[in-house]
Protein backbone atom coordinates (compact mmCIF):
# COMPACT_ATOMS: atom_id res chain seq x y z
CA UNK A 1 0.00 0.00 0.00
CA UNK A 2 1.29 3.47 -0.78
CA UNK A 3 0.44 6.72 0.96
CA UNK A 4 -2.11 7.93 -1.60
CA UNK A 5 -3.97 4.62 -1.41
CA UNK A 6 -3.90 4.68 2.39
CA UNK A 7 -5.30 8.21 2.47
CA UNK A 8 -8.09 7.32 0.04
CA UNK A 9 -8.99 4.19 2.00
CA UNK A 10 -8.79 5.95 5.37
CA UNK A 11 -11.02 8.75 4.08
CA UNK A 12 -13.65 6.15 3.22
CA UNK A 13 -13.45 4.72 6.76
CA UNK A 14 -10.80 1.99 6.50
CA UNK A 15 -9.24 1.93 9.98
CA UNK A 16 -6.42 -0.37 8.86
CA UNK A 17 -5.31 2.16 6.26
CA UNK A 18 -5.31 4.91 8.84
CA UNK A 19 -3.34 2.69 11.20
CA UNK A 20 -0.78 2.32 8.40
CA UNK A 21 -0.51 6.14 8.18
CA UNK A 22 -0.18 6.42 11.96
CA UNK A 23 2.60 3.83 11.90
CA UNK A 24 4.41 5.72 9.18
CA UNK A 25 4.28 9.12 10.91
CA UNK A 26 3.99 8.45 14.65
CA UNK A 27 7.68 8.89 15.40
CA UNK A 28 7.96 12.14 13.44
CA UNK A 29 4.79 13.59 14.97
CA UNK A 30 5.88 12.59 18.47
CA UNK A 31 9.30 14.17 17.92
CA UNK A 32 7.70 17.42 16.75
CA UNK A 33 5.39 17.49 19.78
CA UNK A 34 8.25 16.68 22.13
CA UNK A 35 10.39 19.49 20.73
CA UNK A 36 7.63 21.93 21.63
CA UNK A 37 6.38 20.49 24.91
CA UNK A 38 9.66 19.02 26.25
CA UNK A 39 7.78 16.56 28.39
CA UNK A 40 7.39 12.94 27.31
CA UNK A 41 3.88 12.31 28.65
CA UNK A 42 2.52 15.58 27.30
CA UNK A 43 4.12 14.89 23.93
CA UNK A 44 2.50 11.45 23.84
CA UNK A 45 -0.87 13.01 24.62
CA UNK A 46 -0.40 15.70 21.96
CA UNK A 47 0.64 13.01 19.47
CA UNK A 48 -2.53 11.03 20.12
CA UNK A 49 -4.66 14.18 19.95
CA UNK A 50 -3.00 15.10 16.65
CA UNK A 51 -3.82 11.76 15.06
CA UNK A 52 -7.40 11.90 16.34
CA UNK A 53 -7.81 15.42 14.89
CA UNK A 54 -6.21 14.33 11.62
CA UNK A 55 -8.59 11.37 11.37
CA UNK A 56 -11.61 13.55 12.13
CA UNK A 57 -10.53 16.08 9.48
CA UNK A 58 -9.16 13.66 6.89
CA UNK A 59 -11.96 14.61 4.52
CA UNK A 60 -10.64 18.19 4.47
CA UNK A 61 -7.20 17.13 3.24
CA UNK A 62 -7.11 18.42 -0.32
CA UNK A 63 -3.72 17.10 -1.38
CA UNK A 64 -2.42 20.62 -2.16
CA UNK A 65 0.56 19.98 0.09
CA UNK A 66 2.25 16.79 1.15
CA UNK A 67 0.26 14.73 3.66
CA UNK A 68 3.17 14.94 6.10
CA UNK A 69 3.07 18.75 5.97
CA UNK A 70 -0.68 18.75 6.63
CA UNK A 71 -0.20 16.32 9.53
CA UNK A 72 2.72 18.30 10.99
CA UNK A 73 0.57 21.42 10.86
CA UNK A 74 -2.05 19.70 13.01
CA UNK A 75 0.61 18.37 15.41
CA UNK A 76 2.34 21.74 15.69
CA UNK A 77 -0.88 23.59 16.48
CA UNK A 78 -1.98 20.89 18.94
CA UNK A 79 1.33 21.04 20.81
CA UNK A 80 1.43 24.85 20.82
CA UNK A 81 -2.13 24.91 22.16
CA UNK A 82 -1.19 22.45 24.91
CA UNK A 83 1.91 24.51 25.73
CA UNK A 84 -0.18 27.67 26.08
CA UNK A 85 -2.53 25.88 28.48
CA UNK A 86 0.33 25.08 30.85
CA UNK A 87 2.34 28.30 30.40
CA UNK A 88 1.96 29.14 34.06
CA UNK A 89 4.07 26.07 34.91
CA UNK A 90 7.86 26.12 34.80
CA UNK A 91 9.95 23.52 32.99
CA UNK A 92 12.56 21.81 35.11
CA UNK A 93 15.89 20.50 33.97
CA UNK A 94 14.51 16.96 34.37
CA UNK A 95 11.86 17.71 31.75
CA UNK A 96 14.59 18.76 29.33
CA UNK A 97 16.66 15.60 29.68
CA UNK A 98 16.38 13.05 26.94
CA UNK A 99 16.56 9.99 29.13
CA UNK A 100 18.92 8.36 26.66
CA UNK A 101 21.71 6.20 28.01
CA UNK A 102 24.87 5.64 25.97
CA UNK A 103 24.85 2.18 24.50
CA UNK A 104 27.52 -0.38 25.33
CA UNK A 105 28.37 -0.77 21.64
CA UNK A 106 31.49 0.44 19.84
CA UNK A 107 33.05 3.79 20.77
CA UNK A 108 31.76 5.32 17.52
CA UNK A 109 28.20 4.55 18.58
CA UNK A 110 28.84 6.02 22.02
CA UNK A 111 30.24 9.17 20.43
CA UNK A 112 27.18 9.51 18.18
CA UNK A 113 24.90 9.02 21.20
CA UNK A 114 26.87 11.65 23.15
CA UNK A 115 26.45 14.10 20.30
CA UNK A 116 22.75 13.32 20.07
CA UNK A 117 22.28 13.89 23.80
CA UNK A 118 24.26 17.15 23.63
CA UNK A 119 22.22 18.35 20.66
CA UNK A 120 18.93 17.42 22.35
CA UNK A 121 19.98 19.29 25.50
CA UNK A 122 20.95 22.32 23.42
CA UNK A 123 17.62 22.20 21.56
CA UNK A 124 15.92 21.99 24.95
CA UNK A 125 17.44 25.34 25.90
CA UNK A 126 15.94 27.09 22.87
CA UNK A 127 12.44 28.55 23.03
CA UNK A 128 9.92 25.82 22.14
CA UNK A 129 8.86 27.36 18.82
CA UNK A 130 12.48 27.84 17.72
CA UNK A 131 13.41 24.27 18.68
CA UNK A 132 10.47 22.98 16.66
CA UNK A 133 11.45 25.03 13.60
CA UNK A 134 15.07 23.82 13.78
CA UNK A 135 13.87 20.23 14.15
CA UNK A 136 11.50 20.56 11.20
CA UNK A 137 14.25 22.00 8.99
CA UNK A 138 17.21 19.81 9.95
CA UNK A 139 15.79 16.63 11.40
CA UNK A 140 12.59 16.30 9.38
CA UNK A 141 14.21 17.93 6.31
CA UNK A 142 11.22 20.17 5.67
CA UNK A 143 11.61 23.14 3.33
CA UNK A 144 11.05 26.69 4.52
CA UNK A 145 7.77 26.71 2.57
CA UNK A 146 6.60 23.57 4.37
CA UNK A 147 7.52 25.09 7.73
CA UNK A 148 5.54 28.20 6.78
CA UNK A 149 2.54 25.97 6.08
CA UNK A 150 2.96 24.07 9.35
CA UNK A 151 3.55 27.06 11.64
CA UNK A 152 1.59 29.81 9.93
CA UNK A 153 4.64 32.11 10.19
CA UNK A 154 5.95 34.10 7.24
CA UNK A 155 8.90 32.81 5.21
CA UNK A 156 11.17 35.65 6.32
CA UNK A 157 10.23 35.03 9.96
CA UNK A 158 11.09 31.31 9.61
CA UNK A 159 14.44 32.18 7.99
CA UNK A 160 15.28 34.66 10.76
CA UNK A 161 14.32 32.14 13.45
CA UNK A 162 16.49 29.48 11.78
CA UNK A 163 19.44 31.87 11.57
CA UNK A 164 19.14 33.04 15.18
CA UNK A 165 18.54 29.51 16.45
CA UNK A 166 21.65 28.21 14.69
CA UNK A 167 23.71 30.96 16.31
CA UNK A 168 22.19 30.26 19.72
CA UNK A 169 22.77 26.50 19.35
CA UNK A 170 26.41 27.16 18.53
CA UNK A 171 26.76 29.31 21.66
CA UNK A 172 25.08 26.66 23.82
CA UNK A 173 27.20 23.84 22.42
CA UNK A 174 30.40 25.86 22.84
CA UNK A 175 29.49 26.54 26.48
CA UNK A 176 28.72 22.85 27.03
CA UNK A 177 32.03 21.81 25.50
CA UNK A 178 33.94 24.27 27.71
CA UNK A 179 32.25 22.85 30.80
CA UNK A 180 32.96 19.29 29.64
CA UNK A 181 36.61 20.11 28.97
CA UNK A 182 36.94 21.73 32.39
CA UNK A 183 35.51 18.67 34.17
CA UNK A 184 37.92 16.44 32.26
CA UNK A 185 40.89 18.57 33.35
CA UNK A 186 39.66 18.88 36.95
CA UNK A 187 39.32 15.09 37.43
Amino acid sequence: MNEAQAIALATSGDHGAYAWLVGKYKHMVHTACYRILRHREEAEEATQDSFVKAYQNLGSYQGGSKFSTWLFSIAYRTAISQLRKRRDGISTIDELSTGQEPSEAASATVEINDRTVALNKALGRLPAEDAAIVSFFYLEEMSVEEIVTVTGLGASNVKVKLHRSRKRLLEILQDELKEEAWTLIAD
